[in-house]
């Protein structure tokens, strides 16, 4: 690989990508604007940034790197975040964007009426994107040593940079940057994958078939690979967030679904190059990128600086998503900006700023990128995903039910990792929740029943 042709194009990028945040960003004057783009959103920007939150360091790195170490079956893994853009296609995504709401966690004060349990759901919300922003990040660090460069000035600076342009100009930043970033990665990445088909067709043929032992091997992690990002979808503030920045709830609903499309034929690159590193048997450094370790050995120098650079744009359009949303969560749901009146959006800058340099922090204590993601879901599917599914079907619901939900599937994440059971543990922890909502439908049928007895 070229590493001076891969870092002047870096540097390039990032000055292209602060540019096009720069001129996106003007005239933001209130929260409206910097966390919902004005609730203005077309379908070809929506559909873009759609793929680039589900398309990011998980997708990319963490699928080859699981491929690398069991093949085919990992697949199940971008295949749940692809299926849950489907889903919200197909109307869960209009439902969403038809909600009076800038958050998630604020579905819990608009239909069961507690603020409360807003500020519990978008603390659990804001753990989970934060984690998962974790994960882009060591993803990032993964990527740069796979390369040889071990440079804390160039990791400093490159995050930097994004830190300033996500800061800047909030979604529309975001989105205006997404769409150029998703163009680029799009292209090389489908360029190459083309390009080791077409030449290196010995190695290619030499990847074995799938075959139902390997699925055999993994089945405790396919229910984690595949339903907690399809239904983390349905709860996550990111996705959500696009749906109430679309300018309708049709375009939300089209430009999800061909995310979805788009996002499952992506996918398959990254796992492809993990299962070709498999079968070639290469030396994959410590702590290195299994799919950029594929990809120099299979293409050139300069396909694979340009691959670099694609890699590093896909890490970057899902880690900017969760940034602004994680402070979208912060400001709306505990309304911080209200602090500080005389300059309530130097303030949101501000927090957003501070969110971003503390998940650069926490990357350096963790290192599985994938294993970190998949938590990350549970923990927020677990909890919330049987009240807000409810939600989008009931408008007016109980605080009691949407309460216990919370708890009963709480307390199923944490003692099924105490005491494990035969039963896929995600779907346990599911059904406990789905338990805790059916019980406090009973509590309040009863409570009801004896009031009015009372009365008459």
């Amino acid at each position: 690989m070229n590493l001076t042709v891969f870092i002047c194009m870096l540097v390039a990028l990032q000055f292209v990508y602060w540019v096009v945040a720069r001129c996106s960003s003007q005239g933001i004057t209130d929260q409206e604007d910097y966390f919902l783009a004005g609730k203005s959103v077309q379908f070809f920007p929506l559909m873009m940034t759609f793929v680039g939150v589900i398309v990011g360091g998980g997708v990319v790195l963490g699928s080859a790197e699981e491929a690398y170490l069991y093949g085919w079956p990992v697949l199940f893994y971008p295949l749940g975040g692809a299926l849950g853009l489907l889903v919200l296609g197909a109307g869960i995504g209009k439902r969403l964007a038809q909600f009076p709401v800038s958050t998630v966690a604020q579905i819990f004060e608009l239909v069961y009426g507690s603020s409360i349990l807003k500020k519990a759901a978008s603390l659990l919300s804001m753990c989970s994107l934060f984690m998962i922003l974790v994960g882009q990040i060591i993803g990032s660090s993964k990527f740069l040593i796979s390369l040889g460069i071990n440079s804390t000035p160039l990791f400093v600076f490159f995050w930097t940079v994004v830190i300033l342009y996500t800061v800047q100009g909030g979604l529309k930043a975001v989105i205006s940057t997404d769409l150029v970033q998703a163009l680029m990665f799009m292209t090389v990445f489908l360029f190459c994958f083309g390009y080791v088909l077409y030449n290196e067709l010995p190695a290619v043929s030499s990847i074995p078939m799938p075959k139902m032992e390997n699925f055999a091997s993994v089945s405790p992690k396919l229910a984690g690979w595949l339903l907690m990002p399809l239904l983390f979808m349905v709860i996550e503030q990111d996705i959500a967030q696009r749906c109430f920045a679309g300018a309708s709830p049709r375009i939300v609903s089209t430009a999800a679904m061909m995310a979805g499309i788009c996002t499952l034929i992506i996918s398959i690159v990254p796992l492809f190059f993990g299962i070709l590193a498999q079968a070639m048997q290469l030396e994959v450094p410590q702590g290195g990128s299994v799919l950029m370790s594929a990809i120099i050995e299979t293409t050139n120098p300069i396909l694979s600086a340009l691959v670099g650079c694609a890699v590093l744009a896909a890490i970057i359009f899902t880690a900017t998503a969760l940034i602004n949303a994680i402070s979208s969560n912060l400001s709306n749901d505990f309304n911080i900006a209200s602090l500080k009146s005389s300059d309530s959006m130097g303030f949101v800058r501000g927090v957003t700023c501070i969110i971003a340099i503390a998940a650069i922090l926490f990357a350096f204590y963790f290192d599985n990128i994938v294993d970190i993601l998949i938590q990350s879901y549970e923990l927020s599917v677990a909890c919330l995903f049987i009240p807000i599914s409810i939600a989008l079907f009931k408008r007016q619901g109980n605080f009691i039910s949407a309460c216990l939900a919370m708890l009963f599937g709480a307390f199923g994440f944490v003692i099924f990792r105490i005491y494990p059971i035969e039963f896929p543990k995600e779907l346990a922890s599911i059904f406990l929740s789905f338990l805790g909502y059916a019980f406090g439908e009973v509590i309040v049928y009863f409570r009801q029943n004896i009031e009015t007895a009372y009365e008459e």
